[in-house]
């Protein structure tokens, strides 16, 4: 698109369906529109393989019982628990809560030389960043979710 000078698609995702109606109405040669066509195809394959792979795991989930009882966590849903435990494995190997939160990276930045003053920063964003994506995944549909935790 850019060696064709095209500028950048207005929408926020160039394939939903408002940017794909977008890029239709670009003047393109033949052959890119046949190029962008194919990956098109392959992005809505690659979508729906991904969708077949969240029923198959959510079918699974159904009968785990950690998987049911994070699910009662509001936001949290059966790819949301099942990559959680996934990641945390066997959650006896934390002998306390703030080590779960430091192998998320969750734990704030500490800056601290000798006895000085501490001064703490945003997480550290050490650790399993899948899994800590997953958690922000589930913080966002609890706060869109009618209840105690809507922001």
């Amino acid at each position: 698109l850019q060696a064709h000078l095209v500028p950048k698609c207005p929408h926020a995702d160039l394939f939903n369906r408002r940017g794909r109606a977008w890029l239709e109405r670009q003047v393109l040669p033949d052959d890119e529109r046949a190029a962008i066509a194919r990956h098109i195809r392959e992005i809505d394959r690659l979508a729906e393989d991904l969708a077949d792979l969240d029923r198959e795991i959510a079918r699974e989930a159904v009968d785990d019982v950690q998987v049911r009882r994070l699910q009662t966590i509001t936001g949290v849903n059966a790819i949301v628990a099942s990559g959680i435990i996934a990641a945390v494995g066997d959650i006896r190997r934390f002998r306390e809560p703030q080590k779960l939160v430091s192998y998320f990276g969750l734990n704030p930045r500490v800056r601290q030389s000798g006895l000085g003053l501490a001064q703490y920063g945003r997480i550290s964003k050490h650790g399993r960043s899948h899994a800590r994506a997953m958690l922000v995944e589930a913080a966002w549909a609890a706060a869109k979710a009618p209840g105690p935790l809507r922001a």
